[in-house]
């Protein structure tokens, strides 16, 4: 019982908080997650590619001056990339062409049918031939999310062109925020298992020793 001028008082505990206790225990939360967002955004490593905002270019993020990926762009995508001044695109998909999407740009596709469950060494080969030529350039690689067949090919741009550690560039593709599913686990051994000095050889790079 809670004394009061007009006598004892019943004390209801099941009784919702007032409008100003609701309101501090929100204002509480929402400061809470912020931080939290605030903290993840401080731990991205500023090497890894960053994210740009284009219409019809879902998962987009530039990876160096002359890469980009994305997932799967709509016709609208494509013309925005045309509009950054793309000029190729690297179709990682086994099942569906770009040829309607692109059929009112002038960019140029190169299909690489390359399969997730099983990576192929002569996909990556091919990769690291299509964007030695810088002159195609600059290009833009996807799939359908965007995520593991993207990210298995970026990882290996950054270990053969630009001389990143395995630990480092596998850190990337699974943590980027690009939407990694470890389903596809087999992905990270491939990457961990490759020789990649063998394959600068096999791709005609000059940097190979």
């Amino acid at each position: 019982m809670i004394p009061s001028p007009a006598g004892p008082v019943p004390f209801d505990a099941r009784r919702p908080p007032s409008q100003p206790a609701a309101m501090l225990r929100t204002l509480v939360l929402v400061c809470a997650l912020s931080g939290c967002a605030a903290l993840h955004a401080a731990e991205r490593d500023p090497k890894w590619a960053a994210q740009i905002e284009q219409t019809g270019l879902p998962n987009f993020h530039r990876v160096a001056p002359n890469l980009y990926r994305s997932a799967q762009p709509t016709a609208a995508g494509f013309q925005s990339a045309q509009n950054l001044g793309i000029k190729t695109v690297i179709n990682l998909r086994a099942f569906h062409s770009d040829t309607k999407q692109t059929a009112a740009t002038k960019l140029r596709v190169e299909r690489i049918r390359f399969n997730t469950w099983h990576p192929e060494e002569e996909d990556a080969v091919r990769f690291l031939q299509l964007v030695a030529r810088q002159r195609n350039g600059p290009f833009l690689v996807h799939c359908l999310h965007g995520a593991d067949r993207t990210g298995t090919m970026i990882a290996i741009y950054r270990l053969a062109v630009q001389d990143w550690k395995k630990d480092d560039a596998i850190r990337e593709m699974t943590g980027g925020g690009y939407g990694y599913h470890p389903v596809w686990a087999n992905l990270i051994r491939y990457l961990r298992e490759l020789d990649v000095e063998a394959l600068k050889k096999k791709a005609g790079m000059a940097r190979a020793r």
